[in-house]
């Protein structure tokens, strides 16, 4: 069973990568204002969003195993 402290530094780590996501995200989408182009083709924006969309969406689903298992062992 994990401790209650590597479960809120893993849970810190999901968070972190979540707002660098976003950061990258939003650069991207305001980055072509006041046109209307959106920046997400850019190689500079499109490969650290997929790399760091993937990472999220690793960490996410271990956040829910992870969630399963612990909901399991307190049981």
């Amino acid at each position: 069973m994990l401790t209650e402290k590597r479960m809120h530094s893993f849970l810190f780590a999901v968070q972190g990568v979540g707002v660098l996501f976003a950061a990258v995200f939003l650069a991207a989408y305001l980055g072509g204002l006041p046109t209307t182009n959106v920046l997400h083709i850019e190689t500079a924006f499109r490969i650290p969003l997929a790399i760091i969309g993937a990472a999220l969406l690793i960490l996410v689903l271990a956040t829910v195993i992870l969630s399963v298992y612990n909901r399991r062992q307190s049981v």
